[in-house]
């Protein structure tokens, strides 16, 4: 409880820090807008880079030295691998494709050869059907009267003279 001569420490603290961070704030706008900061910051960026280039070369000598594999290497591998990987998908893509072809090829022979089933059926109902009409309209077997082949005259002797040669000849 603050009395009204002493003043709030709590009040205090935040005034501080609110001053603190606008003359730090002002600070950086100054440092970060500074010429010579900046050209300092891309010299020091530019070292970095030459001296990662380095090292990432001399890696490279190492490991080509010790008979492994160089980062290029690795990357190659992987470019392949990622090429091959590519036309497999397509390979599977175009056995996919080709499954699907047969199948619905399959299912139109089968289709054909239930069709073929049915109109023999169709048409083995039709014979039924046609002999028992048949069979309904009974038609007589030959009689006794009727002349048969054991029955009929025989050939005269002119009809049974070979053909093609001339009486007489």
């Amino acid at each position: 409880m603050a009395t009204a001569t002493q003043p709030d420490i709590g009040k205090l603290g935040d005034e501080l820090y609110k001053h603190w961070e606008k003359a730090m704030g002002s600070w950086w706008d100054q440092v970060l807008e500074s010429p010579q900061f900046l050209g300092a910051m891309g010299k020091n960026l530019e070292h970095a880079a030459k001296a990662r280039g380095q090292y990432e070369r001399s890696v490279d000598d190492t490991m080509e030295r010790m008979h492994l594999p160089t980062r290029s290497d690795v990357v190659r591998v992987a470019k392949i691998a990622a090429m091959l990987e590519e036309r497999l998908l397509q390979q599977e893509d175009l056995v996919l494709g080709l499954k699907d072809q047969v199948v619905a090829m399959q299912k139109e022979a089968v289709q054909a050869r239930i069709e073929a089933a049915e109109a023999r059926i169709e048409l083995r109902e039709t014979l039924a059907a046609l002999r028992q009409e048949l069979g309904r309209l009974h038609v007589p077997a030959p009689t006794a009267s009727a002349p048969t082949a054991a029955t009929a005259p025989s050939a005269t002797a002119a009809e049974r003279a070979p053909r093609g040669k001339k009486a007489g000849a």
